[in-house]
């Protein structure tokens, strides 16, 4: 070996063997990822040591720097897609009004000064830019009915990589052997009564959320009616009223929207003194009126009806009390 070299050669390895021992400058990120609406500010916040010679800052694909801060002052290249909306401070990269497409993984190299003895070192961070989300709207149908297949939607008119929630009564709701849900939609098949009720759908990414809402109403009956009746006579024989008196049969169904009523005496349509109102009042003037008497409840809505009937006799004298039996039993 030329001995004119070896000192050279020797200050190379000892340059090299002090460099390749040094620790690599801490980076941190005060929030990484970045996350961002379009529109607003992106910003970068570097936590490094305060003695730096300079930090430089590269974008997505790109091979020249969007700039570097360095000696107090930032030095910005021209980048097409970045023009006018950078700033570099000390510790923060910013780019305003940020678009889908700034969206990837940023650089940051940082050069520490040689007092640190320190190396350089460098970091990724990832930019995530949505469009907000906006527009939410719930569709319902109009007419739901028990036991059919009913569909309930939900649109948004801005917002990317979004993901929806459904709730009912306040509570998340998911789905089971009756409800299907897929995004926006969600089938109820088939539909119960109990599913009345305020539905909310959440549409959110994870810069926003938007909640719309709307009120479900599930249409049913009538159920099979529960007929009962008033009779004034206290028989022991098998008799509801004597010719004279007045009978009254009531009628109830559980329906929405309620239901009207109607009545019929031996499969023959009767009027009523109080129309729809599921109360018959029959004056008895003759024997002849006695045999069965059926409620008709009907719903406008669901088209359907359901009936009861009961068997009424009257009889053309006065029948004997348990009272009366008594005494005639005792003497």
């Amino acid at each position: 070996m030329n001995l004119h070299l070896l000192p050279v050669v020797l200050s190379l390895a000892v340059f090299l063997s002090v460099a390749l021992s040094q620790d690599l400058v801490s980076i941190q990120f005060k929030s990484d990822p970045v996350l961002v609406q379009t529109g607003t500010d992106a910003v970068f916040t570097v936590v490094t040591v305060f003695q730096v010679f300079s930090i430089t800052w590269g974008y997505p694909g790109g091979v020249t720097p969007l700039g570097l801060w360095v000696g107090g002052i930032a030095v910005l290249n021209t980048v097409t897609q970045y023009q006018g909306r950078v700033t570099i401070t000390a510790t923060q990269l910013r780019i305003s009004s940020a678009q889908l497409g700034d969206a990837g993984n940023y650089t940051v190299q940082v050069d520490p000064l040689p007092t640190t003895g320190l190396a350089q070192n460098s970091r990724s961070i990832q930019l995530r830019v949505f469009d907000a989300v906006d527009g939410v709207t719930m569709f319902v149908p109009s007419v739901a009915l028990e036991g059919g297949n009913v569909s309930v939607r939900c649109t948004w008119t801005k917002g990317t990589e979004t993901s929806v929630l459904w709730g009912k009564g306040g509570s998340a709701l998911t789905s089971n052997s009756r409800v299907t849900i897929k995004g926006g939609d969600l089938v109820i098949n088939p539909a119960r009564r109990e599913d009345t009720g305020v539905y909310s759908c959440t549409v959110s990414n994870l810069v926003s959320a938007q909640t719309a809402s709307k009120t479900l109403t599930v249409y049913y009956g009538p159920d099979t009616p529960v007929l009962s009746k008033a009779s004034p006579a206290d028989c022991v024989v098998v008799a509801d009223a004597v010719v004279g008196q007045t009978i009254r049969l009531t009628c109830v169904s559980d329906s929405l929207p309620p239901a009207t009523f109607s009545w019929k005496y031996n499969n023959e349509p009767v009027a009523s003194g109080q129309p729809d109102s599921g109360v018959f009042s029959l004056q008895t003037f003759s024997t002849n009126q006695s045999g069965q008497y059926k409620c008709v409840a009907s719903n406008a809505i669901t088209g359907a009806t359901s009936e009861q009937g009961t068997n009424l006799a009257i009889v053309g004298e006065l029948c004997r009390t348990d009272t009366e039996v008594t005494h005639s039993d005792d003497s």
